[in-house]
């Protein structure tokens, strides 16, 4: 998700059931085991006509120590975390975190987040015809006033009625509201079903997101416009368009995310099988055939030659990005987390690296991040099934 914040002016480039866990116990404040500390051997590693890196202090400051940060584990056992994949900020309410857990389709949300006054709220998925909507959310993205949406990593029948071949999936559009979104098959306002596997999940703008699909192998274009409302059925008047089909890998145990950059339209993705970042150009894009089959009666249509470039090739970097996963620009970096190297990776829009960060964690662990209004970057854990924040120190 693009973001415009003040961190980086240094550079010189169903029914859901309601739970709550009061606090976040001794966990606030606990930098835990994992945060050694230890130096990798590559940290600070210069060879000999290799240009220096610029450097950004949320990682490290060209030290790639995470000893240099300050590492709090927010989120306590009882919050509920069930490998979670996202996390964002909710727009307009301070310290209120949003996280995705694949495991068991449901999301704990964090007011006051980080705060001693912090409170997880987990919503389950517990929807009479099965875990449709919900269905192993890999990212979530919000998007008008009171709305989000989210990408389900699914592909099986998961409603009686369903095709067999499980192709009745996509990103489903909700009502951010508590009070309503506890509310099961009601609380959804529109999904489309053209997107199993979906990895990742961008707002562009009104009701329209960017979604990165992993059975096609497309970053694909879903126009909600007038949602159907409050647990409605008619999907005839949206849209979606297929961009770059068959161009992009799937990775099944690790979401793939996705921004939209709305100053320049480009949209950027982590392609985590083949382990970079690409940037697609949508409008340089023709309309081509209709795509079927159309399960909502609604526009349906492949765009052919749109320019899909490698912006980053992890293998090429002076220390390799093999599986790239999470994915956020802020003040003109991309930053792009490896879970199975447990690196975190700082990019010019030109894909040049600015810098990187080794956590030391174990594979599995840095999937989908966020940053607050201080510049603290704040990333899921599915290994340890945590939420951390990392922070300059003072």
């Amino acid at each position: 998700m693009q973001m415009t914040r003040r961190i980086l002016p240094f550079l010189v480039f169903p029914a859901l059931a309601l739970t709550a866990c009061t606090g976040a116990g001794d966990d606030v404040g606990d930098t835990g085991e994992s945060q050694t500390g230890e130096t990798s051997s590559e940290a600070g590693t210069e060879t000999g006509g290799e240009p220096q890196l610029a450097g950004i202090p949320i990682l490290g400051d060209t030290t790639h120590d995470i000893a240099n940060l300050d590492v709090t584990v927010i989120s306590s056992a009882a919050d509920g975390l069930a490998f979670p994949t996202d996390l964002e900020f909710k727009p307009g309410v301070a310290g209120e975190l949003w996280v995705t857990n694949r495991e068991d389709f449901s999301i704990v949300v964090y007011q006051d987040a980080g705060l001693s006054s912090q409170l997880a709220l987990k919503l389950q998925n517990e929807f009479d015809n099965g875990a449709h909507f919900l269905a192993k959310p890999a990212a979530l993205a919000f998007g008008a006033p009171g709305t989000f949406a989210t990408a389900q990593q699914e592909n099986g029948v998961t409603q009686p009625g369903d095709p067999l071949d499980g192709s009745f999936m996509g990103p489903t559009m909700w009502t951010s509201d508590l009070n309503i979104f506890t509310g099961g098959h009601q609380s959804h306002l529109d999904m489309l079903h053209n997107s199993p596997l979906a990895s990742g999940i961008d707002w562009e703008d009104d009701n329209t997101y960017w979604v990165y699909d992993g059975t096609h192998g497309s970053l694909t274009r879903y126009k909600f416009n007038d949602d159907h409302g409050l647990g409605g059925t008619d999907h005839t008047d949206g849209e979606i368009y297929r961009y770059a089909n068959g161009e992009l890998g799937y990775e099944h145990s690790i979401p793939s995310h996705v921004v939209f950059d709305r100053s320049t339209a480009y949209v950027y993705a982590a392609d985590t099988e083949n382990g970079r970042i690409v940037r697609l150009d949508p409008t340089t894009a023709s309309m081509g055939n209709q795509i079927n089959p159309n399960y909502d009666g609604c526009v349906m249509n492949r765009m052919d030659d749109g320019e899909l470039i490698t912006l980053v090739d992890g293998a090429e970097l002076e220390v390799e990005m093999t599986s790239p996963s999470g994915l956020e620009l802020v003040d003109g970096v991309l930053f792009v987390s490896d879970p199975i190297q447990g690196r975190v990776f700082g990019f010019d829009l030109d894909g040049e690296l600015l810098d990187w960060l080794d956590t030391g964690y174990p594979p599995g662990s840095l999937m989908g991040m966020a940053f607050d209004s201080q510049g603290d970057m704040w990333i899921a854990d599915a290994a340890a099934n945590q939420v951390r924040r990392f922070s300059v120190p003072e």
